[in-house]
């Protein structure tokens, strides 16, 4: 009788040790969800930590740049293949295609360069992060169209264009703003 009274409760304390664990590993999961560039900028209004902002570069170049080998195999042979591309509409589409390349390689370049800056030289950073960021946006919001309508067309298939409609709004309230207010209120110095 004793030795099942034991087993009983030697059982219940396994039962109680495995439910704290896995009580205690939950919190584990919201801050690994929590550390997800994406989510960093989609969670809240208020500005981003410069930490998280180097973060946000880091996806948003890494996410750019597969976008970018993407759209790199698109050649006028491409265009002309499609039946519903016209001559005119391939020569605009080429035209698009590579302004839009011109504009990821200065986006991946600018934030690259705030992740150099921000790990190297923090005072670079804070002083040249406004203008670095609004060049971001900037990129952002000139392409995002041309990006939508390749998608539609079919030429490729990438997330670029959904990520940056998610983003777009959060990068200039929870970095760019935050950044030109400060800079504005330290007189541009």
């Amino acid at each position: 009788m004793r030795s099942k009274l034991f087993l009983w409760a030697l059982y219940g304390g396994w039962l109680i040790a495995v439910f704290v664990g896995l009580a205690g590993a939950a919190p584990l999961i919201n801050q690994e969800r929590s550390r997800s560039p994406l989510f960093i900028l989609t969670d809240g209004w208020g500005p981003c930590t410069p930490e998280d902002e180097i973060r946000i570069a880091g996806y948003l170049r890494e996410a750019t740049q597969a976008y970018l080998t993407s759209l790199e195999v698109l050649t006028p042979k491409s265009f002309n293949d499609r039946a519903y591309i016209d001559g005119e509409t391939a020569s605009i589409l080429q035209i698009t295609v590579s302004d839009l390349k011109i504009s990821l390689k200065e986006m991946i370049t600018t934030l690259a360069l705030i992740e150099r800056l921000f790990r190297q030289r923090p005072a670079d950073y804070v002083q040249s992060a406004p203008l670095l960021w609004l060049t971001v946006v900037k990129d952002i919001s000139l392409e995002k169209g041309n990006a939508r309508d390749i998608e539609r067309l079919g030429l490729v298939r990438s997330n670029w264009p959904s990520i940056v409609d998610i983003s777009l709004p959060r990068l200039f309230s929870r970095i760019l703003e935050p950044k030109l207010t400060e800079f504005l209120r330290r007189g541009g110095k």
